[in-house]
């Protein structure tokens, strides 16, 4: 199957999950959290990019949640010109769908003020996609955001795909200019692509 096709089958298939199969994904999905140890998780003004979930993407509340409780600053997404990298801007409220994130025309919601960071500026960043396979690749919604994004990077941040088991593919297509997942969290399992990063056989479940 092509890129487009399962682009295209994958973004319909998470339309179709019911709202209770999403947030119960989710939750299950965090416990992953849990398992995973990385220097940029530890320390003081850990500051951790989550996107707003808006095309059926699995809940990234439960993220926003954990994060919030280990005292993690979080920074959500912003789009500022459609060739332009993201920049991430401080969001402080308990809940995003209860806050008055203004619309943007793509569709996702975002912050409109705040002091902006660039990406190179966060420990870890939490991506979206569509799919993932299983030694880290990624494909993103089509516009090429994150990936522009980390290829202007000086320094990265952990890159961590968020995702339902079923967008998990033996094998994709990849560029050169593609960047990778350092680690992809789904409902069942951790999967780790890179040596640095270690799971916890003990962390609370």
């Amino acid at each position: 199957m092509n890129a487009h096709h399962l682009r295209k089958q994958l973004r319909q298939q998470r339309l179709c999950l019911s709202k209770r199969h999403r947030n119960r994904a989710a939750y299950q999905a965090r416990r992953g959290l849990n398992r995973l140890q990385h220097p940029a998780l530890t320390g003081k003004n850990v500051k951790i990019g989550i996107f707003a979930d808006a095309f059926g993407e699995m809940p990234t509340q439960p993220l926003m949640d954990w994060a919030r409780q280990r005292g993690y600053r979080i920074y959500l997404p912003v789009v500022t010109g459609k060739h332009q990298p993201l920049v991430f801007i401080e969001f402080t409220q308990k809940t995003w769908r209860q806050s008055h994130l203004p619309k943007h025309p793509l569709g996702m919601r975002q912050p409109e003020k705040g002091k902006m960071l660039k990406a190179s500026e966060l420990n870890v960043l939490f991506m979206p996609l569509v799919a993932a396979d299983k030694i880290g690749n990624r494909m993103g919604m089509g516009g090429g955001y994150y990936d522009r994004t980390l290829a202007k990077a000086k320094s990265k941040p952990l890159k961590i795909g968020w995702a339902y088991d079923f967008q998990l593919v033996d094998k994709l297509d990849s560029n050169p200019w593609d960047i990778k997942l350092d680690a992809l969290i789904t409902p069942s399992k951790l999967w780790l692509f890179r040596r640095y990063l270690v799971e916890s056989s003990h962390a609370k479940k």
